[in-house]
């Protein structure tokens, strides 16, 4: 494959996890800030996206990062980077809410061993809103063949190919 294709799909795949990311921040960011002046209670998007200002703009961030790496086309070297960040913040921010399900299941655990129902809604319904369906968890591992690309792009073990990650016109 020649490299200015390879720097393209790398490109349109950064493009569209950004798109995406910036659709589900806006949504939980608005629904969040929805709720905060609402007095009909906590509403989320179909169970799915939930109300939530910090996390709705983490995402956002996240995909104007993604969003960013569009500068490499043109052949500036920088944009690597952009994509760089932006799965370095997609794995700690999906590692955060993992996390979270995962106390939520720890604590489920717990409960049941002191004599409470075993019960699967922690998965589904857990103290980070949809639990194993918030959207971060899966845009993180939808991130995960960006990451290969990228970084198989970026570390080169021939001489000659590291000193052409970015195509100069």
């Amino acid at each position: 494959m020649k490299q200015k294709d390879e720097n393209r799909w790398i490109v349109i795949y950064a493009v569209v996890l950004g798109i995406v990311y910036v659709i589900f921040g806006a949504a939980e960011f608005a629904l969040g800030i929805y709720n905060l002046f609402s007095s009909t209670g906590n509403v989320g998007f179909v169970e799915v996206v939930p109300a939530d200002i910090f996390g709705g703009f983490a995402a956002l961030v996240i995909g104007s990062t993604y969003l960013s790496a569009i500068s490499l086309l043109k052949g500036f070297c920088e944009a690597l980077g952009y994509i760089l960040v932006g799965l370095f913040l997609s794995v700690v921010y999906g590692a955060v809410y993992l996390l979270i399900v995962c106390a939520d299941g720890f604590g489920t655990l717990l409960a049941s061993l002191e004599g409470e129902a075993w019960t699967w809604e922690w998965l589904t319904r857990g103290s980070a809103g949809p639990s194993l369906l918030r959207p971060e968890i899966w845009l993180f591992f939808m991130s995960l063949p960006l990451a290969y690309l990228t970084l198989r792009k970026t570390f080169k073990k021939n001489e000659k190919e590291r000193g052409s990650i970015c195509l100069k016109s």
